[in-house]
């Protein structure tokens, strides 16, 4: 299971995204992309993210299992979308 984060410097909401992040890292691939650098805003446009904090949420294969955009998923949300 894969879990990207995405973020950037002057958002509000995106540590809080960033600290659920390092609490999944030990159940999961976590993977953290700032949208301000090229890499991060390039990967963000192939998930059709235009805000943050957003959360993509794949399986072993990269399949998509749930997208959040513009917000923070609470824990509870994240283990009922997925087997973590």
């Amino acid at each position: 299971m894969k879990i990207k984060i995405f973020w950037q410097k002057n958002c509000p909401h995106c540590p809080e995204a960033k600290n659920l992040g390092k609490q999944l890292e030990k159940e999961a691939e976590v993977q953290y992309f700032d949208v301000d650098t090229f890499d991060g805003l390039a990967e963000a446009s192939y998930y059709d993210i235009a805000s943050t904090p957003s959360m993509v949420i794949l399986d072993d294969e990269d399949n998509q299992i749930k997208i959040w955009r513009g917000k923070t998923p609470r824990l509870e949300e994240i283990r009922k979308e997925t087997v973590i």
